[in-house]
């Protein structure tokens, strides 16, 4: 019979040993010597590449970063109200002594987009020397305050202003003039906390500010006249103006009311009159109570018709309601 064929190879316990006995000291030293000389070769190795980094990275900041050629000689920043070149070079740590290659224009773009009175921010070099920036500040829409959250009204260190979108900035003191003649929106409790930075998350303010759209779009010259503006309740909205008068508003149908509104204070300087106080919620019978010993008066409002009412005969009309 045929005996089976296997690649199996048997080590015998002799061959074993004869292996373990040719490990002599001086085949472990040549053993040693051979791994120090590839440690040594590795290790030139990345001295090399460390030393050409250094090399190259020297060569580049003599020939670009101290060059006089590239030093930095000018920042133009486009006109804007939120800071200046003094404030820009401290806010993004500007070097004016450095070379242009020091300026980051994506570091100064962040730093700049990160403050809450900066709408939009654009940075880049001009070579030789010359850094531009480009801001966009935001425009403040009106103030905002509260008693219960420990903003202000019309402080420009604690006081927070807001923009047509909504987000809450700190005024500059180059808006300050501006800010100045704009309304306060009070609001109440509810709503997130009011910060610099974030937009305005309250209930109370969009009622308001749609009220003052209104205003401003029917009323022109709103912005300077209207002092302040809060929710008196839970349905009703008071708009209070620099010389005195408070209207109350609805909380919806504006349009009719703003227009009455105007119309009401047209004829009362036309007469002379001062509106204390007028509730503009009816449609008809408007109350209106007038500065002095006056008492309240209500005065009727037509329902509106397909035909037009002339100017001259709605004056008219309306002088006879307030000479009754």
């Amino acid at each position: 019979m045929f005996k089976k064929r296997t690649t199996r190879v048997r080590h015998s316990k002799e061959l074993t040993r004869l292996q373990v006995n040719i490990l002599s000291p001086r085949i472990v030293w040549f053993s040693f010597l051979k791994s120090c000389r590839r440690l040594f070769k590795f290790a030139m190795m990345v001295g090399l590449g460390i030393g050409l980094f250094w090399g190259i990275r020297e060569l580049i900041h003599r020939g670009l970063v101290d060059n006089k050629e590239f030093k930095l000689t000018a920042i133009e920043l486009t006109p804007n109200a939120a800071l200046d070149e003094r404030l820009l070079i401290k806010v993004a740590n500007i070097d004016i002594k450095g070379s242009l290659f020091q300026c980051d224009p994506d570091k100064i773009e962040s730093i700049l987009r990160a403050l809450p009175e900066v709408a939009g921010a654009s940075v880049r070099r001009e070579f030789p020397g010359t850094l531009v920036v480009e801001v966009i500040a935001r425009e403040p829409y009106a103030w905002v305050s509260g008693t219960d959250r420990n903003i202000p009204a019309r402080d420009p260190d604690k006081g927070l202003v807001v923009d047509r979108l909504g987000f809450l900035f700190h005024c500059p003191e180059p808006m300050e003039s501006k800010a100045a003649m704009l309304p306060v929106f009070q609001l109440g409790e509810g709503g997130e906390p009011l910060a610099a930075g974030k937009r305005i998350e309250h209930p109370e303010f969009e009622r308001l500010r749609r009220l003052y759209q209104v205003a401003c779009r029917q009323m022109p010259g709103s912005e300077a006249w209207i002092y302040a503006l809060r929710q008196s309740r839970v349905w009703s909205l008071e708009l209070e103006s620099r010389d005195g008068t408070t209207a109350t508003f609805g909380l919806g149908d504006h349009e009719r009311q703003v227009a009455t509104f105007k119309d009401i204070l047209d004829h009362a300087r036309e007469a002379g009159d001062q509106i204390a106080s007028i509730n503009l919620i009816p449609e008809r019978n408007i109350p209106v109570v007038l500065r002095g010993d006056a008492p309240p008066r209500a005065i009727l409002i037509n329902e509106p018709g397909p035909a037009v009412v002339p100017r001259d005969r709605r004056s008219r009309d309306l002088q006879n309601l307030l000479n009754r």
